[in-house]
């Protein structure tokens, strides 16, 4: 089930079954909140696999390839999905950082929130409420699934944006300072990219900016350029007949082999293999 409005952008669904449950699927301006609500699931987003259980949260972020699998036999996920325009459209100018350093950090740490962590609480309370408000689509129901929205949105951005200690602030103040490198990687991903030519673009040396990259942003320049690339390709693989070997310059690899070996490393299968609909299976959460 599924509902649609264009001049609110949000869907909420109940997806069951076994095997899988969402395909591969795509959008730039789409973010997400899933709830499993039976059984267990293996979920890929972008270039992370991950498991969740019943009553188990996740955040999908816009611009990221996601599927969702069963785990032996049936299963269960709901979900919540909203344009980027309803958040984006109520922050003010000076809460524009903290959104971009949300965007950021939420692409790349991706995490399952269970019954324990503080954000849960707030994620079932507001799927529930949602999701009776959709159900019975009474009179305004839009208003308290709207506000629903903003309180998710609000206990996430908390949780990816917090700097209530030191480590915290030198985290936020960083990432706001790649702001211009991770600009920059958008733009020329499918190009030839030098960590001299990043570490110039801030003024600081090569050694000192790779360590405030993987300090900050969680992965080192190379895996965040490299994921960037694989994400990319997994679109065009799924939404293109092109040619493996086409795709894989598209995207920045001048070497169709260089490029089979780094997207098998990063997805767990061939590129060939992922196009038909294959995963690989993923390495528990352990937090």
């Amino acid at each position: 089930m599924k509902h649609t409005d264009n001049k609110f952008p949000f869907e909420m669904y109940s997806l069951s079954g076994n095997g899988v449950i969402i395909p591969q699927r795509f959008s730039e301006t789409k973010m997400e909140i899933a709830e499993v609500t039976a059984g267990k699931v293996n979920i890929q987003i972008g270039t992370e696999y991950v498991s969740a259980s019943a009553g188990d949260f996740v955040y999908i972020p816009h611009g990221l390839i996601y599927r969702v699998d069963a785990v032996d036999g049936y299963a269960a996920v709901r979900g919540m999905i909203f344009d980027t325009s309803i958040i984006e459209a109520n922050m003010l100018n000076y809460e524009a950082e903290i959104l971009y350093m949300f965007y950021v950090q939420s692409e790349n740490k991706i995490k399952i929130f269970s019954e324990m962590h503080p954000v849960h609480k707030v994620l079932r309370e507001c799927m529930d409420h949602s999701y009776d408000e959709y159900m019975a689509k009474d009179v305004c129901y839009k208003l308290p699934i709207r506000a629903n929205i903003y309180q998710s949105m609000t206990a996430l951005l908390r949780y990816y944006c917090s700097t209530k200690n030191e480590s915290e602030r030198i985290i936020y103040h960083n990432v706001l300072r790649l702001r211009p490198v991770i600009n920059y990687i958008a733009e020329h991903y499918s190009e030839k990219i030098y960590i001299d030519r990043l570490s110039e673009i801030i003024m600081v040396s090569a050694d000192y900016f790779t360590k405030m990259f993987k300090d900050s942003i969680g992965k080192t320049p190379v895996d965040y350029i490299n994921g960037i690339r694989i994400n990319r390709s997994m679109q065009l693989l799924i939404e293109s007949d092109k040619p493996i070997s086409e795709i894989a310059e598209s995207v920045g690899f001048t070497n169709a082999n260089y490029f089979h070996k780094i997207f098998k490393q990063y997805m767990g299968v061939s590129p060939l293999a992922y196009r038909k609909g294959q995963v690989a299976a993923p390495v528990d959460d352990e937090e």
